[in-house]
């Protein structure tokens, strides 16, 4: 469910133009920058000071559940759905007021493409996830999925399946939430996710009040191991504090990670018509060993996403990362210390990046039936690539529903951002993205919808990327479309996608893809989608370099199939390795996928007035 805030402001992205009516007054505007190559609008602002973020007074408390979803999947009422809440649409009209809806007129100036990117991603294999057919499930789907590399987990509205990576289910049939949860709460916007550093599934998903006197809750839940199909420790969050008076319903959770916490922010409907909106962290150690928790919560100013770090396995980072996209102002990046645990501090820097939101819903062909085409806000989890945090969401160009995705560099608190489109006439929406760590760079997928009524392309669903290192730029007819629809009388979509990394096909090369279609009856589908180079990695077991110089260390690491990664020079007081390797990380004899990058250190003399013998 969504607040569609607007702003006026013009989207600044370069060679998107169009050339009748708005598009050709921008393209007069932006003629004196030229093409620049493909390359998106590089916005740099003064690094600003961070701002402290008011804790919000709000407490959160729970203890834990353990169930085994197999048990689930094979009991009776496994299948059966929930009785509906009537309350749940009355915070659905709250969330989501309607946009205009306009016939498709004029079209985006499409650049040269001499810049552009590779050729599209290759898709290794793609199936039909779970369909509005399954029980209780709603509309729209919330569709989402994360894998293990060998399992994948998919999540739509209030049902969870696992399947093999060829789309085979697991664990005995899927399941409701409610029956997986053993509740009767009314269930919504479930997010699921993958920890490729300590091989649990975890999810998130929150509960439509029943009264207004209600203690406002959410669940989360953590496998035991990278296997969905076996026990989770399951809890109940309920929140107390100013946030959260009783009947607050904890709209829109939205997931994410990093190697301490498991990060959660809500958009607060509080029961007569108040709104807020926070963030919180939850220790790992304490919901991986089924603990009871409490913690702090942390007002946000709007939708804000939580930041998920990349990496096989999950790089470290100094501070847990929020990002909210601010239509008519850019970005703003909240930096939360130890995880949100005690003591902590959020703080905030905004970043100007002007766009404006979706104007108008995405339209179709042969028909006035519209779909809904967002609000301008991250509605899937960023990622954290080690410098920047990448992004994608929609906003409006020259009338038209486009993606706009991009990257905030942490340090120097500036972003760079490019456009994302299927045609010169299509409208794009319902992005989400995901970042893959290799040896020659960051890879980044961008997942996304589109229409084209021109065209008479009803909705259909396309994958593109930035191949490994490449820098940020336009994504323009490249991508590989992997469903196609027909068109649907219902005017939700979404309300979000996913992309996750395989963490077993080394240096982030293969991903999979959630999103949804419509088929002939114009109900809802989803399809899944491997994309990317997904053969498995051999494993090699790393050499002993240590007592050698780097020349010959190099020799030998290469003829074992792997690299020379960050090279550091460290005191060595024995004087027994001056100018050779001192130590290696990873150690000799580890198993690592090929083509790793081993990280070295060279034994250096110290500094005076110490005298080597």
């Amino acid at each position: 469910m969504r607040d569609h805030s607007r702003s006026p402001d013009r989207p600044t992205v370069i060679g998107t133009q169009a050339l009748t009516g708005r598009g050709l007054w921008r393209y007069l505007v932006l003629a004196g920058v030229g093409w620049l190559a493909i390359a998106g609008l590089l916005d740099v602002t003064r690094p600003a000071a961070a701002a402290p973020a008011r804790r919000s007074g709000g407490v959160g408390v729970s203890t834990v559940s353990v169930v085994d979803f197999s048990e689930a999947a094979k009991s009776p009422e496994a299948r059966i759905p929930p009785p509906p809440n009537p309350r749940e649409e009355e915070f659905h009209r709250r969330a989501r007021p309607r946009l205009p809806s306009r016939p498709t007129s004029g079209a985006r100036k499409v650049p040269p493409r001499a810049g552009a990117p590779k050729v599209a991603p290759a898709v290794s294999n793609s199936f039909d996830g779970l369909s509005e057919a399954c029980s209780g499930c709603g509309v729209p789907p919330d569709p989402n999925a994360a894998t293990s590399g060998t399992e994948i987990v998919e999540l739509v509205n209030s049902f969870i399946q696992v399947t093999d990576t060829s789309g085979a289910v697991l664990c005995g049939g899927g399941v409701t939430l409610n029956r997986l949860l053993r509740t009767t709460d009314s269930l919504t916007d479930p997010r699921v996710q993958f920890d490729n550093r300590h091989q649990r599934f975890s999810l998130a998903v929150t509960l439509t009040p029943s009264s207004n006197s209600a203690t406002p809750a959410m669940w989360v839940a953590a496998s035991d191991s990278a296997d969905a199909c076996g026990t989770w420790r399951v809890y109940r969050l309920t929140f107390s504090g100013d946030p959260f008076p009783a009947g607050t319903f904890l709209d829109f959770p939205m997931l994410g990670q990093d190697t301490k916490s498991l990060l959660i922010s809500t958009r607060n409907f509080t029961p007569h018509n108040g709104r807020n909106f926070t963030v919180y962290g939850l220790p790992k150690t304490t919901i991986y060993a089924g603990n009871p928790v409490s913690f702090n919560t942390f007002n946000v100013d709007s939708l804000t996403a939580p930041v998920t770090n990349a990496g096989q396995p999950m790089i470290s980072s100094p501070v847990s990362f929020f990002l909210a996209a601010v239509p008519g102002t850019g970005y703003r990046l909240f930096r939360l210390t130890d995880g949100g645990g005690s003591g902590a501090t959020l703080t905030k820097v905004t970043i100007n990046s002007f766009f404006k939101a979706p104007t108008r819903e995405a339209n179709q062909p042969g028909t006035t039936s519209t779909i809904d085409s967002s609000d301008g806000n991250i509605l899937a989890s960023p990622y954290f690539d080690g410098t920047s945090i990448w992004f994608a969401h929609d906003f409006d160009l020259v009338g038209f529903p486009t993606v706009r995705y991009g990257a905030v560099n942490v340090s120097s608190n500036t972003v760079a951002t490019a456009a994302a489109f299927r045609s010169a006439t299509s409208d794009d929406f319902n992005p989400s993205l995901a970042v893959g760590l290799n040896p020659s760079g960051t890879i980044v997928y961008v997942n996304w919808a589109f229409t084209d009524a021109k065209a008479g392309t009803a909705t259909s669903d396309v994958i593109d990327m930035l191949p490994a290192g490449q820098a940020i730029a336009n994504l323009i007819g490249t991508g590989a479309v992997y469903a196609a629809g027909s068109t649907t009388t219902q005017t939700r979509f979404g309300d979000f996608s996913s992309v996750s990394i395989d963490p077993q096909v080394f240096g982030g090369t293969c991903a999979v893809a959630t999103q949804q279609y419509f088929s002939s009856d114009g109900t809802w589908k989803t399809r899944l989608a491997r994309v990317g180079n997904c053969q498995p990695t051999p494993l090699v077991l790393v050499p002993d370099v240590r007592n050698d110089r780097l020349a010959q260390a190099r020799q030998v690491l290469v003829a074992a199939g792997l690299i020379v990664g960050q090279v550091t020079n460290v005191r060595d007081p024995t004087c027994n390795n001056i100018g050779t390797v001192l130590r290696q990380s990873p150690n000799p004899e580890t198993s690592v996928p090929q083509g790793s990058a081993i990280r070295l250190s060279i034994g250096q003399r110290p500094p005076p007035p110490f005298q080597c013998p």
